[in-house]
């Protein structure tokens, strides 16, 4: 929720990438294909449980700046000067944890000895590109948001030179068009996958990478607590929030902005397993999945309205793994956090969170009760998963 970084959705993207502090989410700048720019976009349905083919319409009509200025209107209505939000911002986002990158370092070791560039694709307020800073010589910081550059600037700077740390500010499909073939060795997305057009993108990630080089890419969910009977009883109030508040802004979409919060609903219910990874192209394929009993997507039907269809292009040959975790990417939160989580979540839901939404706030009331009281602490944890793999 994106937090594509690429806008967000939560970004979506990304407050581990916005970090730096460790978590990615971008908020959902859900524009029809989204980060490509697109401005039709169908997709057509095929029974659960089989894989889908996805038919695209595409009209590349639409320019970014056109896309920016959808997105700014309707969705990012924060100055990158309001440094306030984006401490909360980056402050409720899940703290990726050492063992979540070493996850992606041992697999890039694994296969390459080149620690020279690295692509943090919607990079959202920079926590991510700060991690790969600590690793490799230079990073590439890249966000379709030009509000998201300007935070990830003013957050990076103190740390990090234009030696270290550089910016573009591209769809993460166009990357090719700024950076040379074969001139990355890692390409991470957090949170943006959903958003963009997968084939569109793989293929940019293909041509920057080195044969050899990793990509990662990787989505976590709403935070849930950790306390199996809290789980039970109080998360049911957290989903309730989730959804009322998404179907305010789904719901209130014209077309093409409701083609792509359909694309992003699928891809998070798929939990990834839709992205495919051609055996001709990449090898050493892992996706690993952290608590899957909790709601990974953000958004689904209830809230959207319309048929959510998860599909899957998972190959035999691929390494798949589930773990449950109660204490990954722990968060330990007193129901005001849990408030100031929702109300940076996505801009529009500002206005909505405790501030006249009178069902909103009834449920926070009971969110209360279950804490104990004002002040007490629970514990959280993230749905969430990894896809790594290697470029032959």
């Amino acid at each position: 929720m994106r937090p594509t970084t690429y806008h967000n959705l939560i970004a979506l993207q990304r407050g581990s990438r916005l970090r730096l502090r460790q978590h990615h989410h971008p908020s959902l700048n859900i524009s029809g294909c989204t980060s490509t720019g697109f401005q039709r976009c169908a997709i057509r349905a095929q029974a659960p449980g089989k894989t889908q083919a996805r038919v695209r319409y595409f009209s590349s009509t639409a320019t970014l700046r056109e896309q920016q200025a959808e997105d700014s209107e309707n969705f990012w209505r924060v100055s990158a000067d309001d440094s306030q939000f984006w401490d909360d911002y980056v402050s409720t986002r899940p703290s990726y944890n050492t063992a979540f990158y070493n996850e992606i370092y041992a697999h890039h070791k694994a296969h390459s000895s080149k620690w020279e560039v690295a692509h943090d694709v919607g990079c959202g307020a920079g926590q991510v590109s700060a991690e790969l800073a600590s690793r490799f010589s230079h990073v590439v910081a890249s966000d379709i948001n030009d509000t998201h550059l300007a935070v990830a600037k003013r957050r990076l700077a103190p740390s990090f030179g234009p030696e270290h740390i550089s910016f573009t500010h591209a769809m993460g499909e166009d990357l090719i068009k700024h950076h040379p073939p074969g001139s990355a060795d890692l390409v991470a997305a957090a949170e943006a996958m959903v958003l963009m057009d997968e084939t569109v993108a793989l293929e940019n990630f293909k041509r920057l990478l080195r044969p050899g080089g990793t990509l990662a890419f990787w989505f976590y969910g709403r935070p849930t607590f950790s306390d199996l009977k809290l789980r039970a009883q109080a998360q049911p109030l957290i989903d309730a929030i989730m959804v009322r508040n998404w179907s305010k802004v789904i719901r209130g979409s014209g077309e093409r902005r409701i083609a792509g919060f359909k694309r992003a609903a699928e891809g998070m219910e798929s939990w990834l397993d839709y992205v495919p990874l051609d055996p001709e192209s990449w090898t050493d394929v892992r996706r690993i999945k952290w608590n899957t009993s909790a709601t990974l997507p953000f958004f689904g039907e209830e809230a959207c309205g319309f048929p959510i269809h998860p599909t899957s292009s998972v190959k035999a040959w691929e390494h798949t793994e589930e773990r449950e975790d109660p204490e990954w990417w722990r968060n330990d939160w007193d129901i005001a956090e849990l408030k100031r989580y929702f109300r940076v979540l996505f801009p529009g839901f500002k206005e909505a969170v405790g501030q006249g939404d009178e069902e909103i706030n009834r449920m926070f009331q009971e969110l209360e009760t279950y804490f104990g009281g004002e002040g007490k602490v629970k514990q959280f944890t993230w749905p969430a998963v990894l896809v790594t793999a290697t470029r032959k």
